[in-house]
């Protein structure tokens, strides 16, 4: 016989759901939601086996009714089970999928706009019968420049990631390599993707100083997890950007590691110069 827990989700009606990477990030959204006035009991935050019955699949822990809900949206492959499917194992993965409860349309930008400054993927609206996808409204700021590079590496979409650059950008990697135009920055970031599976790329809050009305430099600290060996690694990433139309696009881009209780990388504590 099936036990009926309380806090099943059986559909995340009138919710926004994306899902955040790292715990961190996942901690100043939901800071970031209190303080744009949605109620705590409104925030939902799933995250690891224990909350992966919230969102059973087939229903057979919340009875007929549940079952049978889960078993309509299976049968017309609707996108609410593709997308309900993808935040399940995100939280197997152990990432942080966040829902919020929003109303009325307002609610639903903000709440989508937040979600995605803190570097969610997969943002969406659940309505009551259909899925709506929720991309950064924000786009025309410099600030969503690391985000959107960020979800493109998630995305293993070397084609997203190249579109945010110039045809003649430039960008230099950790290691000194500098690639000097969009082609060479896609083939090099696609062969990259092809080597890190299970690895999220998260970027955290962006400082930007504009030049002018139309260039701006954008610094943004971002951390690498999930890739062998199993150590996150910190970059600063800089990039710096200007007004395309209703876009910013990156004319050059510089990724720098962040190295702890060291003041430059060729000189080791002792004073000897590394290799």
């Amino acid at each position: 016989m099936s036990t009926h827990r309380s806090d099943f989700i059986g559909h995340p009606t009138n919710r926004v759901v994306g899902t955040v990477p790292d715990a961190g990030q996942a901690k100043e959204a939901i800071a970031a939601l209190l303080a744009a006035g949605f109620d705590r009991q409104e925030i939902d935050i799933l995250h690891g086996e224990e909350d992966l019955h919230r969102l059973d699949l087939t229903g057979a822990e919340h009875g007929f009714l549940a079952q049978f809900h889960r078993t309509v949206i299976r049968t017309f492959e609707l996108d609410e089970f593709k997308h309900l499917t993808e935040h399940v194992e995100d939280v197997r993965a152990g990432r942080y999928v966040v829902m919020v409860l929003t109303k009325r349309r307002g609610q639903r930008i903000v709440a989508a706009d937040i979600l995605h400054r803190y570097g969610a993927m997969f943002v969406g609206f659940y309505g009551r019968w259909a899925w709506e996808d929720l991309p950064p409204s924000g786009q025309t700021t410099p600030a969503y420049v690391p985000v959107l590079f960020a979800r493109a590496w998630n995305a293993h979409d070397s084609d997203a990631l190249a579109a945010l650059f110039d045809e003649d950008a430039e960008f230099v990697n950790g290691t000194g390599l500098c690639w000097h135009d969009r082609e060479s920055i896609r083939k090099a970031h696609a062969s990259r993707l092809e080597r890190v599976e299970g690895a999220t790329l998260a970027s955290h809050e962006a400082k930007v100083r504009l030049l002018s009305p139309e260039v701006a430099v954008v610094h943004a600290r971002m951390t690498l997890s999930g890739e062998a060996p199993a150590v996150s690694r910190t970059t600063i990433a800089t990039f710096v950007v200007h007004r395309a139309g209703d876009r910013w696009l990156c004319a050059s881009a510089h990724n720098t590691d962040v190295i702890l209780d060291q003041e430059t990388s060729g000189v080791a504590s002792a004073g000897s110069v590394r290799a």
